[in-house]
């Protein structure tokens, strides 16, 4: 009897309470894990040690010979493989803790931006906090520049059609003018 059949058969059973618990949840695992081997193309093996007996997925042999196969490897190989639960949750820790760094850099802007707007519309630079004043020149800082940086695209811009109205009238010169008009 494989051991599909037997969890099936155990979960069906009207045995204990427990054990019928601890065989929906082990059908449930196998499950999953035949999932994440099929959509991962990973090959999977499961050992589990109840106290009446050995439940080893897919089969046993398979089960064994990939462990054995995991066994073959050296520490080191299996090592770079290896990640923990820690050093995962370090991982999304620091990207979560970059990401509110960067919001709340963006929420401080936003809020000099009301800030200026506020005093372009009158408010008192006076009624104004040391912070809040180191804010603003940060702001008219960056927006100078922007302003600035769209300033020198916009010659580069303008030097081209300048030579060429050069250029046309260079051609212009060129041709008789005609004086008859």
């Amino acid at each position: 009897m494989s051991n599909k059949e037997r969890l099936e058969n155990n979960t069906e059973s009207s045995g204990g309470n427990t054990n019928n618990l601890l065989y929906k949840k082990i059908a449930c695992f196998t499950k999953k894990a035949h999932e994440l081997s099929t959509l991962c193309d990973a090959q999977l093996g499961i050992v589990i040690f109840s106290p009446s007996e050995e439940i080893l997925w897919p089969t046993e042999n398979q089960a064994k010979e990939r462990f054995e196969n995991y066994l073959s490897f050296d520490w080191d190989t299996r090592k770079l493989n290896l990640e923990t639960q820690e050093n995962s949750l370090d991982k999304k820790m620091k990207a979560q803790e970059k990401n509110i760094i960067k919001m709340e850099q963006e929420n401080e802007e936003k809020k000099m931006e009301l800030l200026f707007n506020e005093v372009i519309n009158g408010k008192s630079y006076l009624e104004l906090d040391a912070r809040e004043l180191k804010g603003m020149i940060k702001l008219i800082a960056l927006n100078k520049t922007k302003v600035d940086e769209c300033k020198k695209q916009l010659q580069e811009e303008d030097q081209p059609i300048k030579d060429n109205d050069n250029n046309i009238e260079e051609k212009n010169d060129s041709i008789p003018k005609n004086n008859y008009v």
